[in-house]
């Protein structure tokens, strides 16, 4: 009798778990026995064959230990990788001795057989348990994109901020550092991807690199869960029609085919009709009927003899590169130095302020105040934005007109002006005269003292629960405030909620931020929060506010979400774009931050040791 091994690693990427999941749904349906191993080949017997899917990541998971001839010639391989990609490439040693070869993209398919390899097509289709249940109410997700992080796709998503941030959007952009190997708030799996899927009108198709590659199994899935997709031009998309069962359209009007689309729920539901019924043409079922029998024909004749029970030897995969600087400890040491010696020098900069201050004879504390609104008194704000101020004259009024544009009305401004050398503070003062009906106070430093310092000052005269912090140079979408608002109304235990940021420079577009989801772990190796989050003023002011060692200098945000982590609380991410990060890569605050991680990061292992416990210090 026949029976087909589908043999795995726990480790693998969940992607390829699924894509077994359905084809022995429907080798069940047809009688064809099936199982899973995760343990490597087991003992062949007679009517026994084996699937690796794919074969390049199970032998890379096995270090680089490929399974001995005598199997492979009874084994079917699936493969779903992109032609040209080093993962194709990987494909082909297994591909080249295995029994039968599958790929589930005709582009893959021909590819294979122009070198040489008689694959065949797996077609995915129509199958029940992608199939929707219900699609007669329209979803409440305008806008959805699923996939894993690229270059290519950030800078496009970041192009597409001004149209998405006017919608409900949800944007799960994967890490690909490691293998997504189950379900997590970024990288959606089975039950819950799919009740995503059947929530959204339109799903983004943006291709991970200049290839145009169909991503058949994101497509179908989406299609039989009643979304509709609007995709680049690609290649290989049979049977799916474009502008048929599909639409398609260039990269830079992609955000403004799937606004109209989303809107229109007639043409939408035109589309979405053609599609089922043309996936309906072409049922799963039929690529498993074919599958089966090639494995059936493979038990009847492996193309050598049987061999005993194969388990892959040598070590496991090996660890993710580390997150830091590879550089010797020689340059280590002397990138310490110099910002050691930055440090001091502003340091020394700022001591001569406060002296030059003291002796012009002013009296009363570090800070002063130059403005208030008429409003900001009799107002009971429940969101205080806290803007800090340092040379950004041209960008200070289009930072505060974004909070006064917000769909959230009950926000206060409290802007710190830390002694800044250009008209900063005068533009400040201009626009709260030209505002009075917006509640905002303007304070300053009488001298410089830096940023966390500025923050803290901030903190201090917030009257809201909730603080929002806004760098003079950034600026928020109208619903961003909102969306963040209503993700820590619906999570009371969160301490703090962050969305995506669009990153710009004067180029344009400079890609997406912020996107992973909350994981205390990630904090163990890296900073993926920004300042700008909308966060508890209580837990703010319990932690002490932002830390001011200058050891910490440009790592203030970093050290307090460690801080949060450390104590037991957390944070949600929001998937929508909430804001616009400038990228400055000539700021001092920048060049500084990045000359030496090693002393700061030893620093936040003292301040932060439960969370920080274990983790491996850059040089």
């Amino acid at each position: 009798m026949l029976e087909i091994v589908f043999v795995l690693d726990r480790r693998q990427n969940a992607f390829f778990a699924e894509l077994v999941e359905v084809l022995r749904d429907e080798l069940d349906a047809l009688g064809v026995r099936s199982s899973v191993s995760l343990d490597g080949f087991p003992e062949p017997e007679s009517g026994r064959v084996y699937a690796l899917v794919p074969p390049h990541e199970w032998v890379v998971l096995h270090g680089g230990a490929a399974p001995p001839p005598e199997l492979l010639s009874r084994t079917l391989v699936i493969c779903a990788e992109q032609p040209g990609s080093s993962f194709f490439e990987g494909n082909e040693p297994v591909a080249r001795e295995a029994g039968a070869v599958f790929d589930i993209s005709p582009l893959s398919v021909a590819e294979w057989r122009r070198r040489g390899i008689a694959a065949e097509r797996l077609m995915l289709g129509h199958t029940a348990r992608w199939a929707a249940p219900s699609l007669d109410e329209p979803g409440d997700v305008d806008v959805a994109f699923l996939g894993s992080f690229s270059e290519r796709r950030s800078r496009l998503l970041a192009s597409y901020a001004p149209m998405l941030a006017r919608r409900r959007c949800r944007l799960l952009i994967s890490d690909n550092m490691r293998p997504n190997t189950g379900g997590s708030p970024g990288f959606l799996i089975g039950p819950g991807k799919r009740a995503l899927l059947r929530r959204t009108r339109v799903l983004l198709n943006l291709h991970v690199s200049e290839r145009p590659y169909f991503e058949h199994l994101r497509a179908m899935e989406a299609i039989l869960c009643g979304a509709v997709l609007v995709s680049e031009p690609s290649l290989g998309t049979e049977p799916l029609t474009p502008g048929v069962e599909f639409m398609c359209g260039r990269p830079e009007a992609l955000a403004h085919l799937a606004a109209e689309l989303a809107e229109d729920d007639g043409h939408r539901g035109l589309i979405q009709a053609a599609a089922s019924a043309r996936l309906a043409e072409h049922p799963l079922r039929e690529a498993a009927e074919r599958f089966a029998s090639a494995a059936a024909e493979l038990a009847r004749e492996p193309r050598s003899a049987l061999c005993t029970a194969w388990r892959p030897p040598g070590p496991d995969l090996p660890p993710p590169a580390a997150w830091h600087s590879t550089e010797g400890a020689d340059a280590a040491v002397t990138r310490r130095a110099l910002k050691q010696l930055r440090l001091e020098g502003l340091e020394a900069r700022r001591r001569l302020a406060r002296l030059e201050t003291a002796l012009l004879g002013e009296q009363g504390g570090a800070v002063e105040i130059l403005e208030r609104t008429p409003s900001y008194a009799a107002a009971r704000p429940g969101i205080a934005v806290l803007v800090t101020l340092f040379n950004h004259e041209r960008h200070i009024e289009e930072a505060l007109d974004s909070v006064a544009g917000s769909t959230l009305r009950d926000t206060e401004i409290v802007v710190v002006d830390d002694c800044s050398e250009d008209g900063s503070a005068g533009r400040a003062r201009d626009w709260l005269a030209a505002h009075p009906s917006v509640p905002a106070i303007l304070m300053r430093h009488r001298w410089n003292r830096g940023l966390p310092h500025a923050r803290n000052a901030a903190v201090d005269f917030a009257r809201a629960p909730l603080a929002f912090v806004l760098d003079a140079d950034n600026a928020l979408y109208r619903h961003g405030l909102r969306r963040l608002a209503d993700a820590l109304g619906s999570d009371p235990e969160a301490k703090f909620a962050y969305g995506i940021l669009e990153c710009f420079s004067s180029s344009g577009p400079a890609g997406v931020m912020c996107y992973a989801p909350w994981e205390p772990e990630r904090l163990r190796s890296m900073n993926y929060v920004d300042a700008m989050a909308l966060v508890r003023t209580r837990a703010l002011r319990e932690l002490g506010g932002y830390a001011t060692d200058p050891r910490l200098h440009g790592w203030e945000d970093y050290d307090l979400w460690c801080g949060i982590a450390n104590a037991g609380g957390r944070g949600v991410s929001v998937p929508e774009i909430v804001g616009r990060y400038r990228v400055a890569g000539h700021s001092m605050l920048r060049s500084m931050t990045e000359i030496s991680q090693a002393d700061a990061f030893s620093i936040l292992s003292e301040r932060h040791p439960r969370l920080m416990a274990g983790a491996e210090q850059p040089r």
